[in-house]
């Protein structure tokens, strides 16, 4: 009796499998819409009830969301959760410092092959990000959004999909940070100029100049925010 039970759970995780699968070779991408339960049923050869345990088990996992009334949808960021790291659960008197540190770190790195490996579309996407900064420091208006874009498209260069999964997460950084430099006298106008600098650095494919005109920009940020860093 209990191996009878736990079939419907198994064929829902062999389906859920496939579904991950199906997306992968589709190279399907955020805002995609998966087909219908039918569609699935007949594609795995699974009922409708069975597709519907499998998305549940997707939406779980974050690679999934239902918009109602409208279908199923690849989320903006697949795979990873609203807090993958705990960083709630951590010291949050010390988490700005440690999210900080954590880029110093990672970012010049990432800056380095950034340059090294930039497609066309990369720049093209990079120069987009920096016209729309200059723009919000024009009205002062929140740069936030967009100093995140520039970040995680710098991550995209480098055509590493480990590295640009990873950065997301401690970019989180930048949100919070802004909160604790709005009020300091030039910071955004410095953090204007130091993406410039580093965008100018991939543009040119200078990987050497990149990385440093990274570790320039987080060491301002740190500096900015009276935060002490090696």
């Amino acid at each position: 009796m209990s191996q009878i039970l736990t079939v419907p759970k198994e064929l829902s995780v062999i389906a859920a499998k496939r579904l991950r699968e199906m997306i992968v070779d589709k190279k399907m991408q955020p805002g995609d819409r998966l087909p219908s339960e039918s569609e699935l049923g007949k594609m795995f050869g699974v009922s409708r009830s069975t597709v519907r345990e499998a998305v549940k088990l997707l939406i779980a996992e974050n690679v999934v969301e239902i918009q109602r009334g409208k279908g199923t949808f690849i989320t903006m960021q697949p795979g990873l959760g609203k807090d993958p790291l705990g960083l709630e659960f951590t010291n949050q008197k010390k988490l700005l410092t440690n999210l900080l540190e954590t880029r110093m770190m990672i970012e010049p790195q990432i800056a380095y092959l950034a340059a090294q490996r930039a497609t066309q579309a990369n720049i093209d996407q990079l120069a987009q990000i920096i016209h729309k900064i200059e723009l919000a420091g024009s009205d002062r208006s929140n740069h936030t959004p967009y100093d995140v874009a520039f970040h995680k498209t710098v991550a995209e260069c480098t055509q590493n999909d480990v590295l640009y999964r990873i950065l997301p997460i401690i970019c989180e950084s930048i949100q919070e940070g802004y909160l604790e430099t709005a009020n300091v006298p030039g910071s955004y106008e410095r953090a204007i100029q130091s993406h410039l600098h580093i965008f100018h650095a991939i543009v040119n494919h200078n990987a050497d100049a990149a990385k440093f005109e990274t570790e320039k920009h987080l060491r301002q940020t740190m500096e900015d925010m009276n935060i002490t860093g090696g």
